[in-house]
């Protein structure tokens, strides 16, 4: 947050005077907002988060090809520097882009083809135009142009321009190229100076038809590549590694089964598929040159992007909230399970994101306190299905957890009603909450059977 500054939403307008944006502030989410953050920032806070996490990122070092036994991969790596070494792991993630060497060596298609169009990119400074508010978006009969200002005074400019299209493919941007662009754009004389970041870029669609070869996965950029519109690069690729991660992490524990893993391309290959629709039919919608369907999509953009409906599904999926995975039981099952703020027995504030950073998964039965008399034994059997792959919460909706005890499960309060708004009102509900926070299962009753029985579907149950 200090490093950035926060936008409401994206802007689809074709005029920044009169932005029309898909906002975030209804989220269900402590940041309901896009923060505006350079990219080598981000990348240097992530890096040192590592570093204290007592992992160093190796650079001048490139895996050129591996081999895999039934126990685990053999990879070599060379360094720039010369020489070469081997690493041996149980499994090897290949997050290394669209030309990924682990694709390529699996064997793995890219499928899908080339976008024709070359895009100019530049950070630098803009004198002539003043862009406040986040993302500002232009276009006209040249092209389509994004406008994002830093808070460091530098901007990123990015135009897909007519008049560049078809010509030499070569990577280098000169300054005056990218200012005659934006200008023409913007339909006023503007000047740039002080460049950062210059190039020209182009990218594909393409998705993997699988992520997965034996002991190999591929993630992010290696698995799938798409259009720009939307921002969904970033957010996708990490929701992929998120995915992958913390299900390696119970497996490489030994608290969870080998098959755990086969979930992975399962869940995020066909979001992949979306994504990849997703974003190419809003870039083509924005590129529209002949000047009667970009008006007509002006109209349709003044008329639709403002219901609150289409405000709510626009926000969800831009925001990659909205992802659902067609896994599990019960209404909440493969959905997202919004943060929640609640309160222990010592009036101490706990928020639900915090508890899943038990490296297991999580069991969240909410009932209201005169269930928690009436259903007392039942209860206490479902406290007692924790162990070291899964903790137990009771959330009252209301009342006193200090005068509750279902040890080993601690007793939490609903205070101001997250629970009951954002999840629902039904009382009496069992919650299996996986690791990233997705519904595992949503069972109605207090019924330790049932929950032991669905708990063994996900190979977490053990005698109550």
């Amino acid at each position: 947050m200090r490093k950035g500054y926060t936008s409401p939403g994206i802007d689809f307008s074709a005029n920044a005077d009169k932005p029309l944006r898909a906002n975030m502030h209804y989220l269900q989410t402590r940041f309901p907002y896009i923060l505006i953050v350079p990219q080598a920032v981000t990348e240097d806070l992530l890096e040192h988060h590592l570093e204290s996490l007592g992992v160093k990122v190796e650079r001048g070092r490139s895996m050129t090809g591996f081999t895999e036994s039934g126990s685990g991969i053999r990879a070599t790596i060379e360094e720039q520097a010369g020489g070469s070494f081997e690493i041996e792991a149980r499994y090897l993630l290949g997050a290394d882009g669209p030309h990924s060497t682990t694709r390529h060596a699996l064997g793995i298609p890219f499928e899908g083809s080339s976008y024709g169009w070359t895009a100019f990119l530049g950070d630098c400074t803009i004198e002539g135009h003043h862009a406040e508010g986040g993302t500002e978006q232009h276009s006209n009969d040249r092209g389509l142009a994004f406008i994002v200002p830093f808070d460091d005074g530098s901007h990123r400019i990015v135009t897909i321009d007519e008049k560049y299209q078809g010509g030499e493919k070569r990577s280098d941007l000169t300054l005056e190229e990218l200012q005659e662009s934006i200008s023409a754009i913007l339909e006023k004389p503007v000047k740039l100076s002080h460049p950062k970041w210059l190039t020209r870029w182009g990218t594909s669609l393409r998705l993997a038809p699988k992520y997965r070869s034996g002991r190999a996965f591929i993630a992010g950029d290696a698995a799938h590549t798409h259009s720009p519109a939307g921002g969904q690069g970033m957010n996708t690729g990490i929701q992929d590694a998120f995915n992958l991660g913390w299900k390696l992490a119970l497996v490489a524990n030994g608290t969870a089964p080998e098959a755990l893993l086969e979930s992975f391309e399962k869940e995020r290959q066909p979001i992949g598929q979306t994504i990849l629709r997703t974003s190419d039919i809003l870039l083509r919608s924005l590129r529209l040159q002949q000047p009667f369907l970009r008006k007509l999509r002006e109209i349709l953009f003044l008329i639709f992007i403002p219901l609150p409906a289409v405000q709510k599904k626009l926000a969800s999926n831009l925001s990659g909230l909205g992802v659902r995975y067609k896994t599990g039981e019960g209404e909440l099952a493969g959905a997202r399970i919004p943060d929640l703020e609640l309160m222990t027995a010592g009036h101490d504030i706990m928020r639900l994101y915090e508890l899943l950073r038990f490296p297991g998964y999580t069991l969240l039965l909410f009932i209201d306190p005169k269930e928690a008399q009436s259903a007392k034994a039942e209860i206490e059997r479902i406290a007692r299905l924790a162990d070291d792959r899964l903790q137990v919460f009771v959330i009252l909706d209301n009342g006193l957890p200090e005068l509750h005890d279902f040890a080993p499960a601690q007793t939490l309060v609903d205070y101001r009603g997250d629970f009951t708004t954002r999840i629902g009102e039904r009382t009496g509900r069992v919650l299996l909450v996986r690791p990233d926070a997705y519904g595992a299962f949503d069972l109605d009753g207090l019924d330790s059977a049932a929950v032991t029985a669905r708990l063994g579907k996900w190979k977490l149950a053990k005698q109550a």
